[in-house]
């Protein structure tokens, strides 16, 4: 029932869609004579223009990839790589012998590099497997794609029972049991960070954040939309839903704050 729920909330905080649903709302109203249709269908459209031909994308998405500042490579020992799931065809793996990496796929792709750079850390995969995909878990093909780039078996922990973020956190904890002075590094896009510190920091795992995956260019480009509109109207998409994931993880307690960013003292590192 959560995750049923969390879909449905997940689609309507995607502005694209709410944008096609209104459209389609409009066209209906007008095919049955509503007055109400030409305004709705008038609004979906001028929506749309906003998003796809603005820098709204960029003026919502560079604070979220710009609150962590970008990767670096801790000069300490570390203990263990964390890396969050949901960064590859989960759908199409069934039917190849390979893995079919999507958009926003950095975080898998960093790891055989951060395996070689840090050869005694323990590697821990987190993601679990969508109701209606039945089939291998993301977490255990995620674990067949680490080994095929030569990472020893054994170092690979799967955490496969997560379905969000804040499950991520909590089962990454459960499985881990980490002391107060071991170093992880975490491992996720760049706006997902916030809320990802967030919900591990909850969870009582204060990991260090590794961001990845930038689609902006920093605070120079803040003003400046991306010539093709539907990159802009995908920027919009993915802000919204992440800004909107953190007010509900800090209205839900997943969060103790609402926008998480690095310990003034330097900490994190």
């Amino acid at each position: 029932m959560h995750f049923a729920l969390s879909k449905a909330v997940g689609f309507f905080s995607v502005p694209s869609n709410v944008i096609v649903s209104l459209a389609v709302l409009g066209l209906v109203l007008m095919v049955f004579r509503r007055p109400t249709g030409a305004i709705v269908a008038g609004g979906a459209l001028a929506a749309v223009v906003a998003a796809a031909l603005s820098p709204l994308g960029n003026m919502l998405l560079t604070p979220l990839e710009q609150r962590f500042p970008e990767m670096r490579f801790p000069d300490q020992g570390i203990d263990g790589i964390i890396v969050l799931g949901g960064s590859y065809d989960t759908r199409i793996h069934g039917y190849m012998n390979t893995i079919l990496l999507q958009e926003d796929s950095d975080p898998m792709a960093v790891i055989p590099g951060l395996a070689l750079r840090y050869p005694k850390a323990q590697i821990v995969f987190s993601g679990g497997t969508d109701p209606s995909n039945p089939g291998l878990s993301e977490a255990a093909v995620a674990k067949r794609y680490f080994v095929s780039f030569g990472i020893a078996a054994d170092r690979i922990s799967i955490e496969e029972r997560s379905l969000t973020t804040e499950e991520n956190a909590r089962f990454t904890a459960q499985l881990v049991h980490p002391s107060p002075h071991s170093r992880w590094l975490l491992v996720t896009n760049a706006f997902h960070m916030p809320r990802a510190m967030g919900a591990f920091r909850k969870a009582g795992f204060n990991v260090i954040p590794f961001p990845v995956g930038w689609r902006t260019h920093g605070w120079r480009d803040l003003w400046r939309p991306s010539a093709p509109a539907t990159e802009n109207l995908r920027r919009v998409d993915v802000a919204v839903h992440e800004w909107l994931g953190l007010l509900i993880y800090r209205l839900a307690g997943y969060s103790d704050e609402w926008f998480a960013g690095p310990y003034t003292n330097g900490s994190d590192f």
